[in-house]
């Protein structure tokens, strides 16, 4: 939720980056030979297609899925087996299913939406 999300002083963000600097430098070895690879073995367009592909299922099995239009709050969360744990300063969202959906569909659906410590 962008509510306890808060902005970091430069100086912080200085740190940070000093600490991370080889988890940076490893992203970045990784991140390029990624897009080489991809260039090489399927091409960007392919790669959009897939991509919008992808978009256009995830689009589907919310609409087959969800109740409303999305996330919610923990309170709001009908469910208690799909409540995700709240730590800390954070609030995290869930989702809440429709209801009478088909066995099969149920079943995947709650996979989808289920927080990782329940999963």
């Amino acid at each position: 939720d962008s509510s306890s999300k808060s902005p970091l002083p430069d100086s912080v963000v200085e740190k940070l980056k000093a600490w991370n600097r080889l988890d940076w430098e490893i992203y970045t070895h990784f991140n390029r030979t990624f897009w080489e690879r991809i260039e090489r073995d399927i091409g960007r367009e392919r790669l959009r297609r897939e991509v919008r592909a992808l978009r256009r299922r995830r689009a589907e099995l919310a609409r087959a899925c969800l109740q409303g239009t999305g996330s919610v709050a923990p309170k709001d969360i009908k469910d208690s087996s799909l409540r995700p744990l709240q730590h800390g300063g954070a609030r995290i969202l869930g989702y809440n299913l429709k209801q009478g959906l088909h066995r099969e569909l149920e079943r995947t659906c709650r996979r989808l939406v289920m927080p990782e410590l329940q999963y």
